[in-house]
């Protein structure tokens, strides 16, 4: 028998629950099994495809391109749409195949009918291997779901799913598959180490200690990590090893304290099981102070060692440290900046940290992203013009990168100057899917990257990476707050506001968190509800953004223009001082029907880069305002 082998995209299709469908309506199961062979016999012989067999509800088809094999993929799920709809789940997968007696074989064929059996029905779904051949099919976003352990193949593979409108995306609760094993993935969270120094103020050079063995760990793609601000939450607290791996969804904890003497330091390391308090493993180094660089990979790697983890072959590749400084005096002044920065507490002493560190060390790499990172902050919270924050932002990303490209967060910072300052999408696009390949972990670059995509109408992955984010960061305010945020900017206004409601029960003395939650209410127009909220804040935000919008279109529909134009007279004699998002001023115009006076300010919009002109075709608040010709005029400006 002739038997020849080839390369191909290799596509499985299944209908799920067809058994089950079958039990329950003999004849619609078979009406919606004739749909789905129709279509697949009508549909892929335009794509070139050769459909190899149909086995019961579900189908084997090839095809010579990825590409092909894709967009085939995407015009069957929308056909398969039309009544009697056919719930199908759809994987790919590219690899060698031997082609034999009209069949197939080959481990590549067992790779794709994995990867369909974890897929929904109406989602396609597809391995990493096809995703490295579609970098240049923009058209078609992608979000990834992680790595999967499949049974009978010999390594983790990483799977994406199409987050195309319309096309569904597995949450994490909703994965079933042909795995190796369904026990809890290799995973650990590092609490904050104990400061036993004497001095207090020596606290962040424990958590300094921390955060660079979680950014060691983080490397690991076979390892889940919790991320540093969920795994700080903890800190000083009292609660069990098993309460705190139950909140993190993690099966291992590492705590430790570090005590500072003189130019000496003593760290104390133990590993535990998270469900039984189990001490696996527990170490003491003492170590010169100038010495804490190897001290931190040492743990890190030790740590790796003793879960027994694999590196995926790539130890020597990978950095266990972050701060690419051989000074002391720099580090330290590096950690106290990103403990000003983290706690969002005093940015221009986050900035001083961080330029007085690079003056010492003009090679620390990490202390310009992190002065990049404060930059953005400060034009973020503390309206700072974006014209002169962003060019500092970019300043500092781009000296980072020359030093170190492998830094994730410099090019997330990048990534952030492309899409809010420069307008050039595909380049942050590229920014931030660089970030994620460095640090798969880093839950920062998936929230930022969920804005992005909100703001290009690419709902289904922006809410993909919000979750992401929020499933690493579950105790991160500004993760669940974001995950918040996202829902509602897709105008999913239950799911916004259920999650804006536990916000404001976790944080009750945040202002963010009320307004977020009464603009879900406005907007959903429940008025009544968002009425409570909004009637309790007095007075005029302390930073003025688009995200204070609410209340005050709120006080303008029941009448109360008044509240309105006090803003608008406080903007101006503020504005002598700081800068003032005019994308703001120009709905608090239009709010009172003062539309010359709005358009006039949104013109300035453009010119001054304020990120409230992206915000408008995502905003809610914007709604009934923002199909006006004169203000698509002004969006049209950006080059979407």
């Amino acid at each position: 028998m002739n038997s020849k082998r080839q390369l191909a995209a290799i596509l499985f299709a299944d209908i799920a629950g067809y058994t089950a469908l079958m039990q329950e309506n003999e004849q619609q199961a078979l009406r919606v099994l004739n749909h789905f062979r129709e279509d697949i016999e009508s549909i892929v012989p335009q794509f070139n495809g050769q459909i190899i067999q149909f086995y019961g509800d579900g189908c084997l088809i090839i095809f010579n391109s990825v590409v092909i094999a894709l967009h085939c993929s995407i015009a069957l799920q929308k056909s398969l749409k039309t009544p009697p709809k056919a719930p199908v789940r759809i994987g790919l997968h590219q690899g060698d195949i031997l082609k034999e007696g009209g069949n197939i074989f080959g481990n590549s064929v067992n790779i794709a009918a994995r990867i369909e059996s974890m897929s929904i029905p109406g989602a396609v779904l597809l391995s990493e291997k096809v995703q490295s051949e579609l970098k240049n099919q923009q058209d078609v976003p992608l979000t990834s779901l992680g790595h999967f352990e499949f049974k009978n193949v010999g390594h983790p593979i990483e799977v994406f799913a199409i987050a195309k409108d319309g096309f569904p995306i597995p949450r994490k609760n909703e994965i079933q598959g042909k795995f190796k094993t369904q026990s809890q993935e290799k995973s650990i969270a590092v609490l904050a180490f104990e400061n036993r120094s004497s001095d207090p103020e020596q606290e962040y050079f424990s958590d300094g200690i921390s955060e660079e063995i979680i950014y060691g760990l983080s490397q690991l793609d076979n390892l889940k990590v919790a991320g540093r601000k969920s795994s700080f939450s903890f800190k000083n607290s009292q609660r069990s090893s098993k309460e705190i791996g139950d909140e993190l969804q993690v099966e291992n904890i590492l705590e430790g304290s570090v005590q500072k003497m003189g130019n000496k330091v003593r760290i104390r390391v133990q590993l535990v099981n998270a469900q039984d308090g189990f001490q696996i493993w527990t170490e003491r180094f003492d170590r010169e102070l100038e010495d804490i660089f190897s001290v931190q990979e040492e743990i890190a790697k030790e740590v790796v060692h003793k879960m027994k983890l694999s590196l995926l072959g790539n130890e020597k590749a990978k950095n266990f440290t972050s701060t690419k400084t051989h000074n002391v005096e720099a580090y330290q002044l590096y950690l106290e900046g990103r403990s000003y920065l983290d706690k969002r507490i005093n940015i221009d002493l986050a900035l001083n940290c961080f330029s007085n560190a690079i003056e010492i060390d003009p090679e620390f790499a990490a202390a310009y992203s992190s002065l990049a990172y404060a930059h953005f902050y400060k034009v973020t919270f503390t309206n700072h013009s974006p014209l002169a924050g962003f060019p500092q932002v970019e300043h500092a990303a781009q000296k980072a990168l020359q030093i170190d490209s492998s830094i994730a967060e410099a090019h997330t910072m990048q990534g952030l100057v492309d899409f809010y300052f420069h307008y050039k999408f595909e380049k942050a696009r590229q920014q931030y899917e660089e970030a994620l390949l460095l640090q798969p972990n880093f839950a920062d670059t998936y929230r930022v990257k969920a804005y992005f995509h909100s703001m290009l109408m690419e709902e289904h992955a922006a809410i993909a990476n919000a979750e992401r984010s929020f499933s690493m960061e579950p105790l991160s305010f500004n993760n669940h707050y974001s995950l918040a945020d996202i829902y509602y900017r897709a105008c999913q206004y239950d799911k916004a506001i259920d999650i804006s409601r536990s916000l404001v029960q976790k944080y009750p003395e945040s202002m963010a968190a009320k307004e977020l939650l009464a603009n879900a209410y406005f907007a959903s127009e429940n008025v009544s509800k968002a009425g409570e909220i909004f009637e309790k804040i007095q007075g005029f935000p302390k930073h003025i953004s688009i995200y204070s919008s609410g209340r005050f279109l709120y006080a303008a529909q029941k009448g109360n223009e008044e509240l309105c134009r006090n803003l608008l007279e406080h903007i101006a004699k503020e504005e002598k001082t700081i800068w003032i998002s005019p994308g703001f001023q120009a709905l608090m115009h239009l709010a009172i029907g003062e539309q010359k006076s709005a358009l006039e300010i949104l013109c300035r919009a453009y010119e001054e880069r304020d990120p409230a002109l992206l915000i408008i075709r995502c905003d809610p608040m914007w709604k009934q305002y923002r199909d006006q010709p004169e203000i698509q005029k002004i969006t049209k400006q950006i080059p979407y």
